[in-house]
């Protein structure tokens, strides 16, 4: 029997502000806003449609040589109003803002993260930009 590339998993580095994350997983999230009325006959109808940001979460590890300034850029970043790009799986989340951020060091070489960001942009391949 041979192995196929889907039991294999390596975490992807992610450059996110001024860290690289080693990505375990990685979750997208988008939706639509739609409002419905009803009519007089008894219908409906949309009185609002309108697109959502995305909200971007990428779960890995940093080094943990790397925790305390891990946690005062991105303690920073998540009360600035900056916004960064951001490259993964071949697509560019661009104008994302830090929404939020968990950090647990057990006191081993690496640090568990949860990086969680939100983009009002469209997203795009990295090699249209």
């Amino acid at each position: 029997m041979s192995i196929t590339e889907l039991t294999k998993h390596e975490a992807v580095p992610v450059n996110i502000a001024s860290a690289v994350v080693y990505c375990d997983g990685f979750k997208a999230v988008s939706a639509r806003s739609i409002n419905e009325e009803s009519t007089a006959d008894g219908g409906s109808v949309f009185t609002n449609n309108a697109s959502r940001s995305t909200k971007l979460t990428f779960s890995g590890r940093i080094f943990a040589d790397y925790s305390a300034d891990f946690i005062y850029s991105f303690n920073a970043l998540v009360k600035s109003s900056a916004a960064f790009n951001v490259e993964y799986m071949g697509l560019c989340f661009r104008s994302c803002h830090l929404l939020s951020y968990t950090f647990d060091n057990k006191k081993g070489d690496w640090a568990d993260v949860t990086v969680t960001l939100v983009t009002a942009d469209n997203i795009i391949r990295s090699d249209d930009t």
